[in-house]
């Protein structure tokens, strides 16, 4: 078999100069993480930020904080439109927390 000299399967793959540090481009939509709300973030200054953490503690943890642009592009955290949506996030969370420590205290 003569191989196109144009086509060669032992040359080497060339390489794709990437820059190391991609800068990540934050959508700037928000959604409710609210059960069923969904609702885009607009321009309201009513919206909060939450997320949970086990941090220094050996138990769960959340965490409430009005709005703020930084903390809304973290790594778990949940974008609430307002009160009702935080309230049912929170009362979630507590009901999880409670439903776990009942599994694993055997039922």
């Amino acid at each position: 078999m003569v191989r196109s000299p144009l086509l060669s399967y032992n040359a080497p793959i060339p390489k794709l100069a990437m820059a190391e540090n991609l800068l990540l481009i934050p959508s700037p939509f928000y959604r409710c993480a609210g059960p069923n709300c969904g609702v885009l973030k607009g321009g309201s200054d009513r919206w909060w930020i939450m997320w949970s953490s086990f941090g220094d503690y050996k138990f769960p943890v959340m965490h409430l904080a009005p709005w703020d642009e930084k903390l809304a592009l973290q790594e778990g955290a949940m974008h609430v439109c307002g009160e009702g949506c935080a309230q049912k996030l929170q009362s979630q969370f507590m009901g999880n927390v409670l439903q776990s420590r009942v599994r694993g205290n055997g039922g």
